[in-house]
C-alpha cells in the first residue's frame, strides 16, 4: 500500500505513532528543562536565551556522538540481555568507523539519510553466521538509485552485508512503515529486488509517495539470499529513521 491519506478521525492515532517512533529514532534526546519560576531554561548561556540540546543526528541522519555514548552506557548495564548488548555495541562500532561500511553507493551518490542504527540477523550468512543490515532513505528528486527518485518521494534501500545475492524464491518480506508528520500521510512500502548489486550483497529497495515534509520510518522484516551455501532467509531486527523530503 502506498500513500494512504490519514482520515481526520485517525489523526490522533497517527500523531501518537509518530511520537513513539520519533522517541525511538532520536534515542532519548531530551529538551532543555525550565526552572520553577518559568524563566530561561536551566543551563542557558544568557538570560532569556534557551540552551538547546545538541541535535541527535548529523547531516546524514547518523547518531551524534552523545547518542552513541548513551548507547554505550546502556550496553554496560548488567540487566541488559547479551544479544541486545551485542547489537548496541555493534551499532556504536558501525557508526564510529569500526564496523563494516554501509550500503554501497557510487562517488556521485545523492544526498541520503541513514537509518538510526544498523540491524542484525542471526543464522543469515550461509545459514549460520550473523549478518549486519544497513538501511538508507534517498529523498527525491534524485538520479540514483535507478531509475531515479521523483520529487515528493523517497526511496528506501536495504543491504544485508556479507550475504550473497537476492534469491528469486523469497521466503520473507521486508517493508518500511512510514508517516509524514508534516502532512499526516502514511504508507507501507514493500522492499523488493530492483537490480541493485546483482551479484550481492543482497540489496532491496522500494519507493514511497511521501509528499514533502519530515518522514519518520520503521523498517522490519527479512530477505532470502542465495550463494554457494544455498538459500538463507535472514530476518532482521527493526530499525528506524527520520529525514526530510523537500
Amino acid at each position: 500500500m502506498e500513500s494512504v491519506p490519514v482520515p481526520a478521525t485517525s489523526r490522533s492515532i497517527a500523531a501518537a505513532t509518530a511520537t513513539l517512533l520519533l522517541s525511538t529514532a532520536i534515542l532519548g534526546a531530551s529538551p532543555a528543562t525550565a526552572d520553577p519560576a518559568g524563566s530561561a531554561p536551566v543551563g542557558s548561556s544568557a538570560p532569556g536565551l534557551p540552551q538547546l540540546p545538541p541535535p541527535p543526528v548529523d547531516h546524514l541522519g547518523r547518531p551524534a556522538p552523545h547518542i552513541l555514548q548513551q548507547l554505550r552506557d546502556l550496553a554496560a548495564q548488567e540487566f541488559l540481555p547479551e544479544k541486545i548488548r551485542d547489537m548496541l555495541l555493534a551499532a556504536v562500532g558501525f557508526f564510529e568507523g569500526g564496523g563494516e561500511p554501509g550500503a554501497p553507493l557510487p562517488e556521485n551518490a545523492p544526498v541520503f539519510a541513514q537509518f538510526g542504527w544498523p540491524t542484525v540477523a542471526e543464522n543469515c550468512i550461509g545459514g549460520e553466521n550473523r549478518a549486519t543490515g544497513t538501511a538508507i532513505a534517498v529523498p527525491g528528486p534524485a538520479d540514483l538509485p535507478l531509475p531515479g527518485v521523483p520529487a515528493g518521494h523517497a526511496t528506501f534501500v536495504f543491504t544485508a552485508l556479507g550475504t550473497g545475492r537476492v534469491a528469486e524464491n523469497q521466503q520473507a518480506s521486508m517493508q518500511v512503515r512510514w508517516i509524514n508528520i508534516s502532512n499526516l500521510r502514511t504508507g507501507v512500502t514493500p522492499l523488493t529486488y530492483t537490480g541493485i548489486n546483482p551479484d550481492g550483497p543482497a540489496t532491496i529497495a522500494g519507493t514511497a509517495d511521501t509528499g514533502t515534509g519530515t518522514i519518520v520510518a520503521l523498517l522490519d522484516g527479512g530477505v532470502t539470499t542465495t550463494g554457494d551455501g544455498g538459500d538463507s532467509t535472514c530476518r532482521f531486527l527493526p530499525t528506524t529513521g527520520i529525514f526530510d523530503v523537500r
